[in-house]
């Protein structure tokens, strides 16, 4: 495992870290899952604040290890169902509280709030956040999304740290984003970085040859198959077909070539999955592929 410096700070983090919010995993399964990621080298870990069995789990795994030594995020989502959420003071003291009695810790080293809301980020929410910072309860705060309202928190250096999706399909704006996170001198997480449209692409059947009819191909059925147009191959199949690499790797291993990013979160629920992708930290992206992914970014953007 590489380790490069968490925020100024100077704290070594994990090239890898791990978000525990695959839904398919049971409480009496998180403790060993995040164990058997320890024993990868990953030392950062996220878990959602009305997650109470993941910071439960995190708090047990990591009770041994001195706390300088792991780095754990509370993240806050939006409320789908309501499209709001409260950060005000009381929330967001009560928040903290729990999250820390329920995982023992001593603090928390970053509070995540999941796209941000024009509003949110007041005068009474960042009054709280230094409030929880001088009693030592918290470290930093920082903004998950890909919208426009992240521009203007980034432009005001209201926070520490921005979690952008990166991978193969990652926008001209999203890298721009992130390359005005660093230079305002916030730490940069990346998730999200093999998308669903790449894993379908790759997962879909190769299209089948057109096929002539009619008699020997002539006539009719041949005047049909030359107006017929084949069916354009997924840009990212050749993902699936490289030797000892499987497509997931490879968008992982993209990912780890962007210098911005500090960390990059993995979001899986198996123990075998996290050792298979930590195995990719210290490999090299096989000679001619960086060319074949730009090929495919261009044929994906047409």
């Amino acid at each position: 495992m590489r380790y490069r410096s968490f925020s100024e700070s100077g704290q070594a983090i994990s090239a890898l870290s791990l978000s525990l919010d695959d839904d398919s995993s049971r409480p009496a399964d998180l403790r060993g899952l995040i164990v058997g990621a320890l024993e990868t080298g990953i030392n950062c870990y996220e878990a959602r604040v009305d997650d109470l069995d993941a910071l439960y789990a995190i708090g047990q795994a990591t009770a041994t290890l001195e706390r300088r030594m792991v780095v754990v995020g509370l993240r806050v989502p939006l409320d789908t169902d309501k499209g709001r959420r409260l950060l005000d003071r009381g929330t967001v003291i009560r928040l903290l509280q729990e999250a820390l009695r329920t995982s023992g810790l001593r603090w928390i080293d970053y509070l995540m709030i999941e796209d941000p809301q024009p509003g949110e980020f007041d005068a009474d929410f960042r009054g709280t956040i230094e409030a929880a910072r001088q009693a030592r309860r918290l470290r930093f705060v920082g903004i998950r999304g890909d919208t426009p309202a992240m521009d203007k928190l980034l432009a005001d250096a209201a926070v520490d740290i921005y979690a952008a999706p990166y991978n193969l399909r990652a926008s001209r704006i999203t890298r721009s984003r992130m390359r005005t996170a660093v230079h305002g001198g916030l730490t940069v997480i990346g998730y999200d970085y093999y998308p669903a449209e790449v894993h379908a692409s790759v997962a879909a059947p190769s299209p089948e040859p057109t096929r002539r009819t009619g008699l020997l191909g002539f006539g009719m059925g041949m005047a049909r198959a030359i107006q017929a147009q084949p069916e354009r191959p997924a840009p990212y199949l050749f993902l699936d077909r490289l030797r000892e690499w499987d497509a997931d790797q490879i968008c992982l291993a993209y990912a780890l070539t962007e210098p911005s990013l500090c960390t990059i979160q993995l979001s899986t629920g198996e123990a075998e999955t996290i050792t298979r992708l930590a195995g990719v930290v210290d490999r090299e992206l096989p000679a001619g592929v960086p060319a074949q992914i730009e090929l495919a970014r261009v044929a994906d953007l047409d």
